[in-house]
């Protein structure tokens, strides 16, 4: 906890600290950060030949992603405060608040929208989302603690976003997610407008962020490099007792050097090492799902063991165009090793594996000692908001900024809302909490 007589320079320290972060983010273009956002919703057919309409169109189209993923991020750590024991934890994510909620009115201010009482509704909430959030860094830099009334004023906070993202969401998807080429008129203010009037008004009232798991993204900083290095020649040996006939593709340099071979049945990704890093089958299987959740699991469990993997399946995603995807992991005496993540995608329909992604398992396998501290099982639980409900409790080897933890992973639920909170073995301290955001493409731990 920071100390009462280093108060006012803390505060000046998050004060500025947070300008400089609202100076970055404004300062991101919006076409940059939307652009993955565009490429995996789908996007209505433009049917007019006219140049300018159409960048007038995508630029509508790129604030309307932003702001459906700003408002996403916003929702998860309202979320996470409101849960979390632990002051630096509180700091970050409440710095992270003021940052999305400025994004969320950069990209509203963008669109087309005719002024209403609704519109009023939404940006008050950003505002005085903000607002808050910047008053509670206030505090915590004076020492002082989160009490219970202002906890129950992020959930609530928390439950708005959730209905907005809702919304943004549902209309960018939506066959009327257009701004000037679905009949609407050359302005076209009608179709957004009237989609957010109709909009419950208790969806806005209150008081006063895969398919991906848990540790899902912790590779993106780093770079293969591997001992013995073998030829591509020899690759596809390697690949040919695996996968069947393959021809050699190229050599790809990407945060590593990989070897890329096209077979009868997909195409393989493998290291210099010899271990497959990325595995694409070149299947269009559609039809009904009948492969259970299980099965799945034991269908992938079982082809990273035919790669050399020795790994367990530890979270899995909810099926999405026939295919679902589970997380492996190594566990060692009932302890997950989160570095050791792979991916695999396995075809709920037939029961095979059409996906592979094994990089992070590569860039952090080593002997690891998962040696617990000296806090209980029950004593870590203690530093659980008592509001959330533990459905399930496991060991866990997680990395955060680079360091290692043994953790009690604890599996929570807040009403519908999901969290995995991360207790330190060691100090009894959290280290790490993701809530678990439901959308269309499965469920994304944030």
């Amino acid at each position: 906890m920071i100390r009462k007589n280093n108060s006012i320079k803390s505060f000046w320290t998050i004060f500025f600290g947070v300008i400089a972060l609202l100076a970055i983010a404004s300062a991101i273009t919006i076409g940059l950060i939307a652009s993955n956002k565009v490429a995996m919703m789908r996007m209505s057919v433009i049917d007019d030949d006219n140049a300018y309409k159409l960048s007038q169109e995508n630029g509508y189209k790129r604030s309307l992603y932003l702001a459906c993923d700003s408002m996403k991020n916003l929702d998860a750590n309202l979320g996470k405060i409101a849960v979390s024991n632990d002051v630096a934890h509180q700091t970050q994510m409440l710095a992270n608040v003021v940052i999305h909620a400025n994004q969320v009115n950069q990209s509203l201010s963008n669109l087309p929208i005719a002024e209403s009482d609704k519109l009023a509704s939404c940006n008050k909430f950003v505002n005085q989302t903000q607002d808050y959030a910047t008053y509670l860094l206030g505090k915590l830099s004076k020492g002082e603690a989160l009490t219970a009334c202002e906890r129950t004023a992020l959930r609530n906070l928390d439950n708005v976003a959730t209905n907005m993202y809702e919304f943004l969401q549902d209309y960018a998807e939506s066959d009327s997610g257009m701004f000037l080429t679905n009949g609407n008129g050359a302005n076209n203010v009608g179709s957004l407008t009237d989609s957010l009037d109709s909009v419950d008004n208790n969806a806005f009232a209150y008081e006063k962020l895969i398919y991906d798991g848990p540790f899902s993204d912790s590779v993106e900083e780093k770079t293969l490099k591997v001992d013995n290095k073998i030829s591509h020649e020899d690759g596809r040996k390697i690949v040919a007792d695996l996968f069947g006939e393959n021809t050699f593709v190229s050599e790809i340099n990407n945060k590593g050097t990989f070897y890329l071979y096209d077979t009868e049945v997909g195409r393989v990704y493998l290291a210099q090492n010899g271990k497959v890093a990325q595995y694409e089958a070149y299947n269009d299987n559609q039809g009904e799902s009948s492969v259970d959740c299980d099965k799945c699991i034991a269908v992938a469990e079982e082809f990273c063991q035919k790669l050399g993997y020795d790994v367990k399946g530890v979270w899995v995603s909810k099926t999405q165009d026939y295919v679902t995807y589970v997380n492996c992991a190594t566990v060692i005496d009932d302890v997950i090793v989160y570095p050791d993540l792979i991916k695999v995608a396995v075809d709920s329909v037939n029961g095979e594996v059409v996906g592979l992604e094994a990089r992070a398992y590569l860039l952090n396998h080593r002997d690891w000692q998962v040696e617990f501290g000296q806090t209980s099982r029950d004593d870590a639980q203690n530093s659980v908001d008592a509001k959330l409900k533990v459905t399930n409790v496991a060991k866990a080897l997680i990395e955060k900024d680079r360091e290692h933890y043994l953790c009690y992973e604890f599996q929570c639920m807040d009403g519908e809302r999901q969290y995995y909170v991360y207790v330190d073995s060691k100090t009894g301290k959290e280290v790490e909490l993701f809530k678990v955001i439901a959308n269309t493409e499965g469920y994304t731990v944030m």
